[in-house]
């Protein structure tokens, strides 16, 4: 490799054994569509040959059982020769004497199963690869901070899984001048790069909940000397998408349900959906959420509608009693947010009482 650069196929977060919104009826179908799509992926590394294939993590939801070690294992096996890195994440850390830290992977497994910072050199591609494990669920120290390239003549890549208060705290702005060529990035589930950035998320390969929304992928990485080019990939086989739909005074369910089931036929049936209510609605109205979830896809719904009251016409037949009083303490004009829902939930609650 003379002209220093290489192509990586880098993706993390896999959550192989999840089991995706347990208490809708695709849970299980979801359970075998990570591993689908893992599979597929596999099958793109395979058709696609780059130089390096990088998993920064959590290949796996928990610690790994045999069968699926043994799973992947064929499955990296058949893209031999090429490089498959691969650490473990706060999920599927490593337990101490556990088959995951045993397990015999192909000869083209680099699995970087220490808990502190080891190097392995790839001669062939004139690169060095940096990185470590999770040996609990929790990494507290900054352990990135510090790690340096030992030879920056080389590429050198850093693989790390983390970012947060308890799983190893980075320091972002300090990647662009560590010395590292690309810092392939685990654990946020959400793709992220900065344009010229030699560090990148490739967040989860499939959405694992429903406030993962957005497209999910692999990130198709050049790496040179003089700087990456990140290209983000959707590969995922469906999205969590939010929909916001809106309420008003004359609202009906059966008018809500027709406009829910146009809006998941418009943006894809194949999708997942978290559906939000907004606007006012009348006093007699509920919204039966129950029947929403009836309507296919639907993950999660969040009514945040407020109800319209006349507050002067209320107060003015109740003077005399508790309901007029309570309208009264909020005689601001300008009520925020909280005050404003604070109100008409008391309302609610005073009116429910009398009946």
């Amino acid at each position: 490799m003379e002209d220093k650069q290489m192509r990586i196929i880098h993706t993390a977060d896999i959550h192989l054994g999840a089991a995706p919104d347990k208490k809708r009826t695709w849970s299980k179908l979801r359970e075998k569509e990570i591993w689908q799509t893992f599979e597929a992926l596999i099958g793109r590394v395979k058709e696609e040959q780059p130089d390096l294939f990088i998993i920064a993590g959590d290949l796996f939801h928990r610690p790994p059982m045999e069968r699926e070690l043994r799973e992947v294992a064929a499955l990296f096996a058949d893209i031999a020769p090429i490089p498959v890195v691969l650490i473990a994440g706060n999920h599927d850390y490593i337990r101490k004497n556990s088959l995951y830290e045993r397990f015999a992977w192909s000869d083209n497994v680099i699995f970087l199963k220490d808990s502190i910072m080891s190097r392995v050199e790839l001669k062939d591609l004139a690169t060095d690869i940096y990185g470590l494990s999770y040996t609990e669920q929790e990494i507290l120290a900054p352990v990135y901070d510090h790690v340096e390239p030992q030879d920056e003549s080389r590429i050198n890549i850093l693989v790390a899984h983390g970012g947060d208060e308890k799983h190893a705290p980075i320091r972002f702005q300090r990647l662009p001048v560590s010395g590292f060529d690309y810092v392939a990035l685990g654990h946020i589930h959400k793709t992220a790069w900065a344009r010229h950035a030699n560090f990148a998320y490739a967040g989860s390969l499939e959405p694992i909940d429903c406030t993962e929304t957005g497209e999910h992928g692999y990130l198709d990485v050049d790496v040179r000397k003089e700087g990456c080019t990140v290209q983000f990939v959707p590969f995922a086989k469906r999205n969590y998408k939010m929909l916001r739909i809106a309420v008003d005074l004359n609202a009906t369910l059966v008018g809500l349900r027709r406009s829910v089931s146009t809006a998941i036929s418009e943006e894809g049936e194949e999708h997942l959906y978290h559906i939000v209510f907004e606007g006012e609605r009348h006093p007699d109205f509920q919204i039966d959420c129950e029947e929403i979830y009836m309507l296919g896809n639907v993950a999660k719904v969040e009514d945040e509608t407020k109800i319209s009251y006349d507050f002067e016409k209320l107060k003015r037949e109740n003077e005399d009693n508790m309901l007029g009083v309570f309208i009264d303490s909020f005689a601001a004009e300008d009520l925020s947010e909280i005050e404003s829902k604070a109100l008409a939930y008391g309302v609610q609650a005073l009116l429910d009482a009398e009946q």
